[in-house]
């Protein structure tokens, strides 16, 4: 099971997220950095999208190259 928690760390927003695999309790705790540039999920989604274009380049090129 998963528990999402929204609460502030030093004045900040962070977020709290408790899940038990098996017999073991992972807590993950995130807060914004003071330097970040961009979102947690920003970062996610241009990850994903170069994930995505580079599936597209690697099939192009493999699709090209059969004889």
């Amino acid at each position: 099971m998963t528990e999402n928690t929204l609460s502030t760390y030093n004045g900040k927003p962070c977020r709290s997220t408790e899940m038990t695999i098996g017999n073991t309790l992972f807590t993950v705790i995130s807060v914004q950095g003071d330097a970040a540039k961009e979102t947690a999920y920003d970062k996610v989604k241009k990850l994903i999208l170069d994930g995505v274009e580079t599936a597209q380049k690697s099939y192009q090129f493999g699709h090209n190259n059969i004889a």
